[in-house]
């Protein structure tokens, strides 16, 4: 199938002349002014436009504006033909959008040679916007797959866990019962680490919103710190815990939860034996902020913005070996999204990273007007 060509010029001449040297190749469209030319580009396919400038009534720069405005998926080029040659002619031209110039008289192979090297540019834009389409859709369908094998692990580990805990009801020993404990911590592990990947999804999706309840937020804390006091007992790493303001909070407590423990896996990751880690939060006037700090290396500046990005752990940025792959602090990105709020990270005074969570108030919805 040819291409096809828009030449636009007010004089019949000018317009013979490029139809000589183009329908050979090309299928050649024509219009003699620029609102004709418009309406040309609503009624059929084009796939360059060569506009000359000095038309009555609307020139050509006032016309390259509207095409360059009008609707489409895919590149059109417009070519100025034009005898004006200043350069504040030139600069009008791109400030309407125009793509490239051809001065008059025309020069045959020159405008041959523009008019392929544009067409094969409009090829290769329609062939990327292609690409990037299908791996939009490869992408979804592997993320559909990601959800579907996650939701399925988890009915045979939801059995697996039932049967561990059916039997370590009744141990026929010590070492028997110590067995099933690890097990069943192992496998209590994995469905977290399965919860927390689908979360992940549906989080993206905005297929979860916070669901709001009443909570007692040092509570909240402390069962988020009670999960990893083993970990840090066994790092030789104090946690040191304070609560500020009412300790009341509506909050999304599943996810606040897991939130937290994220950001105290991290804080554990970095922190070295002999060292602490500091939690405050706090209630400010409805706005909930949760305080993790650290005493790891601390973090750069210029990665400070990514670090909480799907993937973006701080080894991976640095090139070094991956000691997590960087999904935590991503999930409570969108926890604190869910939220309202958001998370940023800090230079902890005395060395170290601080992790700040902040959590928007609840919307209250505003009460109906009584009506007589």
């Amino acid at each position: 199938m040819k291409s096809a060509i828009l030449v636009v010029d007010d004089e019949a001449r000018n317009r013979s002349l490029l139809r000589a040297y183009l329908a050979s190749t090309y299928t050649v469209l024509e219009a003699d002014t620029g609102r004709a030319a418009l309406s040309v580009l609503e009624r059929e396919h084009c796939d360059l436009v060569l506009l000359d400038v000095m038309m009555p009534e609307q020139d050509g720069f006032e016309t390259c504006r509207l095409i360059k405005a009008m609707p489409r998926d895919v590149f059109l080029p417009v070519i100025l033909v034009t005898a004006l040659g200043e350069q504040d002619d030139r600069n009008t031209g791109l400030e309407a959008g125009a793509d490239d110039f051809l001065p008059k008289p025309l020069d045959r192979r020159e405008l041959l040679l523009r008019v392929r090297s544009f067409l094969r540019l409009r090829d290769q834009e329609k062939l990327i916007r292609d690409q990037v389409q299908e791996l939009r859709r490869l992408q979804s369908m592997k993320d559909d797959l990601v959800s579907l094998l996650v939701h399925d692990l988890r009915n045979p580990l939801a059995g697996m866990i039932s049967s561990i805990e059916l039997a370590s009801d009744t141990p026929s020993g010590k070492e028997q019962a110590e067995d099933l404990a690890r097990a069943l911590k192992g496998a209590n592990g994995l469905r977290e680490v399965l919860d927390e990947t689908l979360q992940v999804r549906l989080l993206e999706e905005n297929a979860i919103v916070a669901r709001r309840i009443k909570v007692d937020l040092s509570q909240l804390v402390e069962s988020a710190l009670a999960t990893l006091t083993g970990t840090a007992r066994r790092r030789r790493v104090q946690v040191a815990c304070s609560f500020e303001g009412e300790s009341t909070a509506s909050v999304d407590d599943k996810l606040l939860r897991r939130a937290i423990e994220n950001l105290l896996s991290n804080a554990l990751k970095y922190t070295p034996a002999g060292t602490d880690i500091s939690v405050v939060a706090r209630n400010n006037l409805g706005w909930i902020e949760v305080e993790v700090g650290d005493r790891g290396t601390g973090i750069p500046e210029e990665l400070k913005r990514s670090m909480f990005e799907k993937f973006g752990s701080l080894e991976a940025q640095r090139g070094a070996a991956r000691r997590g792959i960087g999904l935590g602090l991503y999930l409570v990105k969108l926890v604190a999204g869910a939220h309202g709020g958001d998370i940023s990270v800090h230079d902890r005074p005395g060395g170290g990273a601080l992790f700040r969570l902040r959590l928007a108030p609840e919307v209250q919805a505003a009460p109906e007007r009584a009506t007589l």
